[in-house]
């Protein structure tokens, strides 16, 4: 089966390996196939170059050297992950950082308005007038993720600063230090969105017996977590150790709003939700599920 396939003349789809990857571009009001079938020539490029720093990726931040030459796909991955926690490692941010590139590389192909999808780490790139919708949906390990219920949609206009949307929780592909079903977060790249969904799913955590953590090399003992202790399960949680973690995930999102690295978030915990949107961006479909902070 060849990697790349064109569904649609809206939708390109990038299937190899481990990527899954969707890119939809028009020009002008109009589907561009063409630009976005080879820009996904840009996906499998990232997707080999990473191969080649599979070690490097998995080291937190802080231990990296500062003046080794990278490509930029990898040094996307470590500028992301560095400004939102040292601890990181760039795997936290690697899939929204090949998005960007993905992204990037439409729009000097010369489309106008720009979505590129990895594996739901989500680049936006929008000229003045345009605006993209995503829709939000719960992380699931196990089930299809079609079947889930849109949590709600957020509305990006161009200009408002949001390039990227980016999802993390303790069900999803990579292991989680928190509790979080789910945290979606928007900002100015996808790659900055990802690292900060990673850090902002590992501060939600309340201490509880319905939860179960295990060292993430016993998980998987290719982990970048080491031997962190990360949670595999979680049980009925109490309204109150719902409502303590909620509140220290959005503790943490407050400050990296601050810090100027993240626009907004969602953060469910089981069946609280809460959100941090000051641009009002985003719309539940059960307003009254969800607090807004």
């Amino acid at each position: 089966m060849e990697p790349i396939r064109v569904l649609r003349e809206d939708l390109v789809l990038v299937d190899w390996g481990p990527m899954t990857l969707s890119i939809s571009a028009w020009e002008g009001g109009v589907p561009r196939p063409v630009i976005a079938a080879r820009s996904a020539r840009t996906a499998l490029g990232c997707l080999s170059t990473l191969a080649d720093f599979q070690e490097y990726l998995k080291k937190p931040v802080v231990e990296l050297p500062r003046d080794r030459p990278l490509p930029r796909v990898v040094a996307r991955a470590r500028d992301a992950a560095a400004v939102v926690g040292r601890e990181l490692t760039p795997l936290a941010s690697v899939a929204g950082a090949v998005a960007d590139e993905v992204a990037d590389r439409a729009w000097e192909l010369g489309a106008d308005r720009v979505i590129v999808n990895n594996g739901g780490d989500i680049a936006l790139r929008l000229k003045a007038g345009e605006q993209a919708r995503v829709g939000i949906k719960q992380i699931r390990r196990f089930g299809s993720l079609a079947d889930e219920p849109i949590l709600g949609r957020l509305r990006v206009p161009s200009g408002d600063g949001v390039g990227g949307v980016a999802s993390s929780g303790w069900q999803g592909r990579s292991h989680s230090l928190g509790l979080a079903d789910l945290v979606t977060v928007w900002t100015v790249t996808a790659g900055l969105a990802d690292a900060a969904a990673t850090a902002l799913a590992n501060a939600v955590y309340a201490e509880s017996s319905e939860v179960v953590r295990h060292p993430a090399c016993e998980l998987d003992p290719r982990s970048d977590l080491k031997d962190k202790p990360v949670v595999s399960y979680v049980g009925n949680l109490s309204p109150t150790a719902r409502r303590v973690a909620l509140q220290a995930g959005m503790d943490a999102a407050a400050e990296l709003f601050q810090a100027g690295l993240i626009r907004g978030c969602l953060i469910a915990v089981q069946s609280d939700r809460a959100v941090f949107d000051p641009q009002r961006l985003f719309t539940p479909s059960r307003p009254r599920e969800s607090v807004r902070l």
